[in-house]
């Protein structure tokens, strides 16, 4: 959405755009002496509701990946 300004589930093009904002949503990232995080701005369908998240500052990302193991996801074993 952020991208397109269309809904991937529904297909609308009325989306909202909610500021990140140093608050509970956010992620934190360091606490060095004082509380720092990364605000998390969302994008909001508003015919359907689906919600996507971004962080969208470079130098937040950066800390995040400094702070934060990176997911690998697992394979799927079979079971007979």
């Amino acid at each position: 959405m952020k991208a397109t300004g269309v809904c991937p589930k529904c297909g609308s093009d009325s989306i909202a755009r909610v500021p990140g904002h140093q608050d509970e949503t956010s992620i934190i990232v360091d606490w060095g002496g004082y509380f720092t995080s990364a605000p998390v701005a969302r994008y909001v369908c508003c015919a359907c509701g689906y919600v996507e998240s971004y962080i969208e500052s470079p130098e937040d990302l950066k800390r995040i990946r400094r702070k934060f193991k990176l997911y690998t996801p697992q394979k799927e074993t079979k079971t007979p």
